[in-house]
């Protein structure tokens, strides 16, 4: 048997190289297998847009009901072929499915005694047009979600998915320009392709994670690939298989952004720790509640120490400056991130006395109480973080 190699130069590939070099070598197999006598050829090509994989043989070739069969999973042309050649039929389904992951699709023409032609077509990418500068869509102080995917369909599904849940947005088209924006603009959260002209998703993590000043940004995997496993071990927070159920994928984001775990709201009045907890309940985090001072001090002593505590100042027994002033007292609980959420009018010395104690200071009414905790929330400590440190 000769084999015939006819490789014409090709720009690089933007398909994982490990699926294609499996499919390659399943049909370079089989016609090798069917080709006792004669040729088998190999021919790499561009066909417009797209890159043509042609796996030709002399062999015995099928009949038109023979291929009709061919792709079925332990289905083989028949049983006299799998007696005489063995195998379990499985290759070529298993070829077709990598084929049509990578965006693809797999032919073959056949006649019985003349041999056999298999041609696999996959997508140019590496002539995408990558995005040389963007800037972050959105409101000002909301969180920053990176998208990083050179199909234009799927970065638009995201990229709405992600403005409809209040985030900013940037997008990116390949590798290269998703680390320059990285770089530039430090996300709070990044989806990441697999699939991608020049530098793959697999590179691009690995990038990230070997960046100190980009390797805590939670990187979610989102392909057609099943390769969770490369994913976690190469750092990702997170991996979702294309198509990509939205809800889900809104749940996962707002996770990373906002983080978990428990927070304190210490008010006296009802209603005020009912819509806190209305807003923190759809951000994914627990609610703890006391009403005055002191019985924050008592829930503090018997449980875990929170994320973070949002507190009034005006309540009756304990009110929020003597509780500042005992949790500054305790080691354990002085770097606690505390938000100052009150109705009291503060002259200067008051905002003096707050600085450097508290995280933010927020007027009852003045904002909008979601959009301030959205703020707020973003880079909290995880709960593991949290229990870590107490």
């Amino acid at each position: 048997m000769k084999l015939d190699l006819r490789l014409s130069p090709l720009p690089h590939v933007a398909c994982y190289p490990a699926k294609i070099n499996q499919v390659v070598m399943n049909l370079l197999s089989n016609a090798g297998k069917f080709t006792h006598e004669g040729r088998v050829r190999l021919e790499v090509r561009p066909a417009g847009s797209e890159i043509s994989i042609i796996v030709s043989d002399t062999g015995i070739g099928m009949t038109e009901e023979q291929q009709s069969r061919l792709f079925q999973a332990f289905s083989q042309a028949d049983a006299s072929t799998s007696r005489q050649y063995g195998g379990t039929g499985l290759g070529l389904a298993i070829t077709k499915h990598f084929c049509e992951m990578l965006g693809g699709r797999i032919t073959v023409e056949s006649t019985t005694g003349q041999g056999s032609t298999f041609t696999i077509t996959l997508p140019d990418r590496s002539h995408a047009a990558p995005v040389i500068a963007a800037t972050p869509e959105g409101a000002e102080h909301a969180a920053l979600v990176m998208i990083v995917d050179d199909d234009p369909n799927d970065r638009d599904l995201l990229a709405a998915t992600v403005r409809r849940e209040g985030y900013r947005v940037i997008e990116a088209t390949d590798g290269e320009t998703a680390l320059a924006l990285a770089r530039e603009w430090h996300p709070d959260v990044v989806t990441l392709d697999v699939l991608m002209p020049r530098m793959d998703g697999w590179a691009v993590l690995t990038a990230l994670k070997s960046d100190p000043e980009l390797a805590e940004i939670p990187v979610i995997i989102v392909t057609v690939l099943a390769d969770r496993g490369i994913a976690v071990s190469l750092g990702a927070a997170e991996f979702l298989t294309k198509p990509v159920d939205r809800a889900r994928l809104a749940a996962t984001i707002r996770q990373h952004v906002y983080g978990s775990g428990v927070v304190l709201v210490v008010d006296d009045e009802d209603e005020s720790r009912l819509l806190a907890r209305r807003h923190l309940d759809k951000l994914g985090w627990e609610v703890a509640e006391a009403e005055d001072g002191a019985a924050a001090l008592r829930w503090l002593s018997q449980n875990s120490r929170p994320a973070m505590i949002l507190l009034d100042l005006l309540m009756p027994g304990m009110n929020g400056f003597a509780f500042l002033g005992e949790i500054a007292k305790r080691a354990e609980w002085r770097d606690i991130p505390i938000v100052i959420l009150t109705a009291m009018p503060l002259g200067a010395a008051e905002r003096e006395l707050l600085a450097g104690r508290t995280r933010e200071v927020i007027a009852k009414g003045a904002d909008d109480l979601a959009q301030v905790l959205r703020r707020v929330l973003v880079r909290l400590p995880t709960m593991a973080e949290v229990t870590a440190a107490s």
